[in-house]
């Protein structure tokens, strides 16, 4: 009976090695999937578009990104494979992103924030996430944005009227 209880504790050890050997390759190459990108370069912002729900990068948005001081107005920009929009900030010093395809999980009082172009580069930020308790911290140059799908449709009460009264007249 000794035996077979000393069997079992060595077969669940041996087992539980195992899952650890397997799963120690698979974060390794999580780590380095988000190391991909290369390090920005002076004057570059990297701005990483994650979705909320799933921690994977949105690879279809469009922000509206708008850099300040030499009064350059907004331009949607698209993210690449990897959901990072890359910018070159050249003299601006403040700037702001506001979400188009995707829903933005910032609070309300962070939306319109102008966010300091030296800030990003020497620390990097992250945004705000109300939809989700995922909170990385940036790398120097980067500015972290959550985001989740846009999929909430209205619901009435009856179907929209579609016949009107008219006047006789």
């Amino acid at each position: 009976m000794l035996n077979l209880r000393r069997n079992k504790s060595r077969a669940f050890v041996a087992m539980v090695w195992s899952i650890l050997v397997a799963a120690v390759p698979a974060m390794g190459s999580a780590q380095a999937a988000q190391s991909t990108q290369p390090p920005p370069k002076p004057g570059e912002v990297h701005i990483r578009v994650i979705n909320a729900l799933t921690n994977q990068p949105v690879t279809n948005e469009r922000l509206n990104v708008a850099l300040r001081d030499d009064q350059i107005g907004s331009v949607a920009m698209g993210t690449d494979k990897n959901g990072v929009i890359l910018v070159d900030t050249k003299k601006a010093s403040i700037m702001r992103i506001l979400a188009n395809m995707y829903a933005d999980c910032r609070p309300r009082d962070e939306l319109y924030t102008n966010y300091s172009v030296a800030t990003i580069l020497s620390t990097g930020i992250t945004t705000g996430n109300l939809c989700s308790s995922a909170s990385p911290v940036a790398k120097p140059g980067e500015l972290i944005l959550y985001e989740i799908p846009k999929t909430y449709l209205r619901q009435y009460p009856a179907p929209p009227v579609d016949s009107l009264p008219h006047h006789p007249n």
